[in-house]
């Protein structure tokens, strides 16, 4: 099934989200068990979805970072996504089995490249791409956070989200 997300609301997603995932942590006094758990739940689902969508850690770094030329941003985001927490971690190694999928119609993508120049792990990773069926899925990679970027530039919709 495929799904039309709009990353144009993607911060103020990250924003409404990331408020209440705080005020659950505090308001309700979660342990540290509790958390990793609901990670490993929305990493099956998700993926690193919530990462980019959800976060407000997420929100923090991409605050941080909005100075930044676009590719030290990039940079950034990357090693953060990578390395920067425990949740991180878990919904990275989850990113391979989320039921949320960004998939590539072969039909009608135009190869333009479009899609990896605007994709962090594809600038960064040699080894991956969006449509190069010769190299790893960039999508699927540990620091994806699917911020969809890829999907928003592709100029006839060949990407998409998808539920598989």
């Amino acid at each position: 099934m495929k799904l039309k997300i709009n990353p144009k609301y993607r911060k103020a997603s990250q924003f409404l989200f990331g408020g209440i995932v705080l005020y659950v942590i505090f308001a309700f006094n979660s342990g540290l068990a509790i958390i990793l758990g609901f990670s490993f739940l929305f990493g099956i689902i998700f993926g690193k979805f919530f990462c980019k969508w959800m976060c407000p850690l997420g929100l923090f770094m991409e605050f941080m970072t909005r100075n930044m030329s676009s590719e030290q941003a990039k940079v950034q985001m990357y090693n953060y996504y990578k390395l920067g927490c425990p949740i991180s971690w878990i919904q990275g190694f989850l990113n391979k089995y989320s039921v949320f999928k960004i998939k590539r119609n072969e039909s009608t993508c135009l190869s333009c490249g479009l899609c990896d120049k605007s994709c962090y792990i594809a600038t960064l990773n040699s080894n991956t791409s969006n449509y190069k069926t010769d190299k790893l899925p960039a999508s699927t990679q540990f620091n994806c956070s699917k911020c969809l970027e890829c999907v928003e530039v592709c100029p006839n919709e060949s990407l998409t989200i998808e539920i598989s």
